[in-house]
């Protein structure tokens, strides 16, 4: 099973399409830098007024992307897709068009909501191929090279797949992605990048299932390859930046901006055997990955720090796997990730 043509277009812009690896990109900053003092003539920022582009978004309310089918006697060949996104920018290498960006500033307060649901009869609805991806997206940039990026994300994200059985179902390759996602930046160069998040963030997915247990199509599913695709897998992230050249500085804060990332699969019955399943939960908020560091303006600009993060953290991640029957080739993994910073090694 794939991923679902969005988030696999938002995933690959950064490297948090694995378990492992938890890096977006973004550039911000606002009226002279996202709030930098300056000093002198080296300024912290750039002016409104140049012959760039700059960008200003703002995004209040709410947002509910829902998908459900019930009563069903068999589910086959099934996708369901929840998308909400709000604030996004993407423009192109810019020896392809004639746009460049300056200054950038979002703003997003706002409730996401996606639901996937998909529900059998009381007696033995059996399951197969099945797809389901809730995504929520708020505050996203990517761009060649950003000079000045100013990010702000408040309100709430919830995504929740599920697939729900009776006590005589049988579930052959499914697939649930739980994704919520604020402020992310990924370019080639940015000069200053300030990035605050207030946002609850809740990615469940639950598998509720049967006698017939659970398999996969096929050979056994090897876990250790970069593209083996999880069962289950929910994301949080907050505060993601990925960079080739950092000429100024980086601010990430993150508070008030809960955490929680839960898949629990449940089958009933005494003889219920489950043949390769994954779980992953990871919840991940303040995170740089930088090529370079060159600063470029007055040090008095950012107090020093070319990368300050911030972070009062609550992240809960949770993998549950219940049954009375044989558990066979199975891998589940939690992680929580709090400010991190990757410099690459060179070639």
């Amino acid at each position: 099973m794939k991923k679902t043509v969005f988030v696999a277009a938002l995933l690959a812009t950064s490297t948090l399409g694995t378990a492992s690896a938890f890096a977006f990109t973004f550039g911000g900053g606002h009226h002279g830098g996202g709030g930098y003092p300056g000093g002198g003539s080296n300024n912290c920022g750039t002016g409104m007024c140049t012959q760039d582009s700059d960008f200003y978004q703002k995004l209040l309310g709410f947002q509910k992307a829902l998908n459900m089918i019930v009563d069903v006697e068999d589910a086959t060949a099934i996708v369901q897709e929840a998308v909400n996104a709000g604030n996004l920018i993407s423009v192109g290498d810019a020896e392809d068009i004639e746009i460049d960006l300056a200054n950038v500033e979002q703003y997003g307060d706002l409730y996401q909501f996606a639901l996937n649901k998909l529900e059998g009869d009381d007696w033995s609805s059996d399951f197969t191929d099945v797809t389901q991806s809730a995504t929520n997206v708020v505050n996203s940039i990517s761009g060649d090279g950003v000079l000045s990026i100013e990010q702000t994300a408040k309100g709430a994200q919830d995504a929740t797949n599920k697939i729900l059985g009776s006590g005589n179902s049988t579930f052959i390759d499914l697939e649930q992605a739980a994704t919520n996602v604020v402020n992310t930046v990924t370019a080639s160069t940015s000069k200053t990048i300030e990035q605050v998040a207030h946002t609850d963030q809740t990615a469940i997915n639950v598998i509720v299932g049967g006698e017939g247990g659970y398999d996969n199509v096929g050979s056994d599913i090897n876990w250790d390859e970069a593209d083996a695709v999880s069962t289950q897998a929910a994301v949080n992230a907050a505060n993601l930046v990925n960079i080739d050249t950092l000429t100024g500085a980086i601010t990430q804060s993150a508070s008030y901006n809960p955490q929680i990332a839960v898949n629990a699969a449940i089958f009933h019955g005494y003889d219920a055997d489950v043949f390769d399943f994954g779980q992953s939960a990871t919840n991940v908020v303040n995170s740089v990955t930088v090529g370079d560091i060159n600063p470029s303006i007055n040090c008095n600009c950012y107090d020093g720090w070319e990368i300050n993060q911030e972070a009062f953290a609550s992240q809960l991640s949770s993998n549950l796997l219940e049954t009375m029957g044989s558990v066979t080739n199975s891998v589940q993994s939690a992680t929580n990730v709090a400010n991190s910073i990757s410099i690459p090694s060179g070639d």
